[in-house]
């Protein structure tokens, strides 16, 4: 039997804000409504355009009636197969600290994934930032992830991994303080550089709101003689 697929109706970063149910719903949706319309080929080959347009139809609605209340299984499989062999937000946490050890970095910074992301792989924000580090296309695609609309790395837990850990290292080697690596890796080092980070440190109200309280979280969750320390 020959199957097809249609195109999907949704572009790479639309597929990225969806959850997986929802995509393996569509997903079998799609393939049961194929397997149907091979099914009926010799039925409807006679038939008139209306006919066939009916029939097209109804088994659009069969295909995706069947996909919600389970289907054929392939929807069920996907979502299994994912959550299996997704990391546990404990085994990415762990991953992080490792990398952080292995280049002589402050545990603490594995704080960055949890306040960026809730160490959720998989997390896009508003602003086009992803992955468990938040980062933003450019910045990722100049630290040598690929970033496109066929592939985005910044969603590899372990390969944004190392390239988030390679900009922290970078910044701390540019900035006096981790105070000033924090605020240039949320507000951006274009940005501090711009208003002076001796500036800028003598006084966060410099800082726009949401990197503020980002300062501040870690802060409270880290202590000012970790961050101001040279």
């Amino acid at each position: 039997m020959r199957v097809f697929f249609t195109s999907p109706s949704y572009n790479y970063r639309e597929l990225l804000k969806k959850d997986i149910k929802e995509v393996a719903k569509e997903f079998e949706a799609v393939m049961i409504k194929q397997i149907l319309k091979e099914a009926y080929r010799p039925i409807l080959k006679n038939k008139s355009f209306y006919q066939r347009l009916y029939y097209d139809m109804f088994l659009e609605s069969v295909s995706e009636k069947l996909a919600e209340g389970g289907g054929i299984g392939i929807a069920r499989f996907i979502v299994e197969s994912y959550q299996k062999n997704s990391p546990s937000k404990e085994e990415l946490k762990e991953h992080v600290r490792s990398v952080l050890k292995r280049e002589n970095l402050p545990e603490w910074l594995a704080l960055i994934p949890e306040v960026e992301s809730g160490y959720d792989p998989k997390a896009v924000s508003p602003k086009g930032a992803a992955g468990l580090w938040q980062l933003m296309p450019d910045t990722a695609r100049a630290l040598g992830l690929r970033v496109d609309g066929e592939v985005d790395e910044r969603l590899d837990p372990i390969k944004s991994t190392e390239a988030a850990v390679r900009y922290l290292k970078y910044l701390r080697r540019r900035f006096k303080s981790w105070l000033a690596v924090l605020i240039a890796y949320n507000w951006g080092e274009g940005n501090l550089i711009k208003y002076g980070e001796e500036e800028v440190l003598k006084d966060l109200r410099r800082l726009p709101p949401e990197t503020r309280n980002y300062v501040r979280r870690f802060l409270d969750l880290v202590g000012s003689d970790n961050l101001i320390s040279s």
